[in-house]
This record gives structure tokens, sequence and C-alpha cells, in this order.
């Protein structure tokens, strides 16, 4: 998208000067928008901030929180009312709330709480049932005084269900089931439609953030979607938005340039340099002696292990990490494979070598696999090979790196060794004594005894694979 492009500095498009500068002027009219609900206790400010967390607007210090002594006070005589007990859940959720005014808030909601459920909200179109920013304050009230009042999130619930409940428009609907899920529904799909505009897929992005909805379709589509926003919001003009639409598409746009920069600055060099490093991050890796009062061992005992350290690797670098990416069916087969970057067009595989002998084995599975892998998808063009060396046969490592490097779907091959603090897994000697004859018990005793000499000691020295 040009508009992406030109704000990421793009120099090469003529026109990304153009497009960076129109980018830069929304989200400052956007901001001056937003800013404009920015006083204590101002429901739509209170709204803006709780969707904001954790994105800068330039030019704007919060000053929404209602548990000052000073609004607290004046509104005293207004403390049972909804806009309030609402604007109250909203301070309470603020990260910064405590002090005097929490505990005062806190007792208004268990005083005002009760008697509002109390009050029919279906009597007219003038309760808080109507109002968004009411709703989602309430609702953040009722997570708040869970242990206090566990019914009334039950009755909130249960209200929003009810047919009598008249939706405002798109952007409401989707805002209370945001809110069902809070309250304890089960996480579902959120429907994109044509006719949506972008304040509502906006707010459908913000929610798929929180995990209260799932965005469907593929990668492409997720991608195509979050172009649909920029692109549609860069045509508004944020004077004629309310404030939480603009709230809600001030943080799409920025989610989306910010992953949008990440993509250009980070590449599949960096990918392969972070995965290199595996074994030299490894040094932390807890395995304790028996000398300590309360060992900590992290045992690795499989591809599993492997594949949840990789995820924390991958997911701190790369927003966009699919766990086990589901590929197009071939034939009567279906593949899946370890990770997924879409941007970056990789697929992850990651293998594990217990002995030796594992590499052999290794070489065959992803030359039959990566063919399949890749055919009937326009997502992803390369694979990563990522093996795990359990029994540090470091004499095969650059055997298997060149048969893989060999194939035209690979384009790198990491080959990382166990650490020598992490011990063999106690079940493999006596999974080996069961199947593999006496001769091939005493070659892995033997194997044994050399990994589990003096701690600390070299990891190459004596780290023979397994004999076959």
């Amino acid at each position: 998208m040009t508009a992406l492009a030109g704000a990421a500095g793009h120099s090469a498009d003529p026109s990304g000067g153009l497009a960076a500068a129109h980018t830069g002027g929304w989200l400052t009219a956007a901001g001056r928008r937003i800013a404009a609900g920015n006083e204590p206790g101002n429901l739509d400010g209170l709204f803006t901030r709780h969707v904001l967390e954790g994105t800068h607007v330039t030019g704007l210090d919060w000053d929404v929180s209602p548990l000052s002594t000073q609004w607290l006070d004046d509104n005293h005589e207004r403390l049972a009312h909804a806009p309030v007990l609402a604007a109250l859940g909203y301070g309470l959720a603020l990260p910064a709330a405590a002090g005097q005014g929490q505990a005062t808030a806190r007792a208004a909601l268990a005083d005002g709480l009760p008697r509002l459920m109390a009050r029919d909200p279906f009597r007219d179109r003038l309760t808080f049932i109507s109002s968004s920013r009411q709703v989602l304050g309430i609702a953040l009230a009722a997570q708040v005084m869970a242990d206090q009042l566990p019914v009334f999130g039950d009755w909130l619930a249960d209200i929003l269900q009810d047919t009598r409940l008249q939706l405002a428009g798109r952007f409401q609907e989707l805002l209370y089931q945001h809110v069902r899920t809070m309250l304890g529904s089960e996480v579902a799909p959120v429907e994109c439609r044509p006719t949506d505009d972008a304040a509502v897929l906006a707010l459908a992005h913000w929610m798929a953030a929180r995990g209260t909805a799932r965005l469907p379709g593929s990668a492409d589509e997720q991608r195509a979607l979050q172009q649909r926003i920029v692109s549609e919001a860069l045509h508004t003009d944020p004077a004629q938005l309310t404030i939480p639409e603009a709230a809600v598409l001030y943080r799409a746009v920025t989610a989306v340039l910010d992953a949008s920069i990440d993509q250009m600055v980070l590449s599949r060099s960096h990918l392969g340099a972070a995965l290199r490093r595996f074994e030299a991050a490894m040094r932390r890796w807890r395995s304790d002696g028996d000398d300590l009062t309360s060992p900590i061992r992290w045992p690795i005992t499989s591809e599993r292990e492997i594949q949840d350290i990789l995820w924390l690797v991958l997911r701190s670098m790369f927003d966009d990490v699919v766990d086990e990416e589901t590929l197009p069916k071939v034939g009567h087969s279906t593949y899946r494979a370890d990770f997924g970057l879409p941007r970056l067009g990789v697929l992850i595989e990651v293998k594990y070598a217990r002995s030796r002998g594992d590499f052999k084995k290794i070489e065959k599975e992803v030359m039959e696999d990566s063919v399949a892998y890749l055919r009937g998808t326009s997502t992803y063009k390369e694979i990563v090979v990522f093996i795990y060396d359990e029994s540090a046969s470091v004499q095969e490592h650059d055997i298997t790196a060149a048969a893989l490097h060999g194939l035209d779907t690979v384009s790198d091959v990491i080959i990382v060794s166990r650490p020598s603090q992490v011990a063999l897994p106690d079940s493999r000697s006596a999974r080996s004594l069961a199947g593999f004859g006496l001769d091939r018990a005493i070659g892995l005793a033997d194997d044994l005894a050399v990994h589990q000499e003096a701690p600390g000691g070299d990891q190459g020295t004596g780290a023979r694979g397994q004999r076959t």
C-alpha cells in the first residue's frame, strides 16, 4: 500500500513522501479529535484511554481518571448513576488506579451496582444499555468487583443476550460481542462485511488483538483487511468521527504502520541470525545439580520442547508468527508446518535428532515434505529447517546441511547441539535397553557415561551419537 510504503520512508517511490505526509497529517488530526475527550470522568475519553492502552498519541498527556478527590467530591450525589458507575469502572481498570480514590470508587460500585440490577434496563432508550461507552465501563466494573459481586457479571451478560436489546449499528454490535466475551462467553469469529465502515473494521482489529474475537480468513485476507482499514481511514475526516471511532481507527492505523515498518526492518537474514544464537542463548537454561536445596531442571526430551522455545524467540520478533500453520491439502494428505511467517513468506520446520542415525531420516522427511508444503500456497515461498541434535553428533551436521541446502525449497538450515548442562532424558536408556539388544545397550551406556562426566565440560568431548 502506498501509504504504508511512504510512511516507512521508501524514497524510491516518488509518491512516498506525499503518502507519509498525508498519513502523518491524518494521525495528527485524529489525535486532536481524541484529545477533545481528555478530561476527568469523560466517558469518551475513558473509552479512548482504554482502547489506546499501549498506543502513544503524540502530544497527549492523559487526564481522564475519575479517581481524584476533586472529581469524586464533585460527583458525590451521582455515584449511584449508571454513567458515573461506568466512569468508575474505567478508572479502576487504569494501570495506575490506587490510593484513597480507589477505595471510594470500590465502595461506590459495591453500593451502586446492586441498585442498577434492580432497575429495568429496557424501560426506554435512555438507560445505560443503549450506550456503548457505559456498557463497556460497567463491564469493567463487573470485572473489578467480581469477587465481591459475582452475580452482577452474570446479570449483565444475560441482558446483553436479551431479545429486547436494540442495537444502534454494527459498531455497537461488535462492541457488545467484545463485552460478552469479557464476561465469559466463548471467543467467536468476528464477521467483517463489505458494507462495514473503517471504524467497525478497526474495532474488529482491536478485538482480535485483545483476544475477544477471531479474524477469519487466511493470512493474505487478514493483510487485505489491514490495508482496507488504513486506506479507508485515510479517506475520512477525523473531525467528523465520534471520539470512540477516532480512537479505534488511530490504534489500527498505528498498529498496521508499526507492523509494516517491522516487516521492512526484519528480514529472513534476521530470522537466521536469531535462530543461530540458540546455542549461546541456552547458557541460561536451568538444569541445576543435586547440590542445591531446590534444584530446577527444565528437561528437553522431544521436538515439542524445542518448538516451545522457538515460539518464545519468534513471537518476540514477529507479530504475525503462526503456530502450526495448516497448508493446502495435497491429494489425500494434509500438511502442517511447525511455524509460518506469512509476511516473510517463510515456513519453519523443526526436527529433533536423538542419534546420528536420525539425520538420514530427517533428510528424507524434509525432501518429501518440502515440495508438498509449498504447493498450492501463494503465501509461503521458502522453508527454513531447524534441527536440534540431542546426541551432539556434530560430524553429521555439515553433511545434512549440504543435502538440504541443495533443495530449491529450502533457503536455510540451522543445526544446534544439546547444551552440555542439559542431561539426556532419563527414559532414553530404559527404552533403548528394551529394544536395542545387549550390544547396543552396552554402546548406549558407554555414551551416557561420557555425556554425564563432570558438569561444565566441553559438550563436544565424547558426545558420540548412539550406535546404530
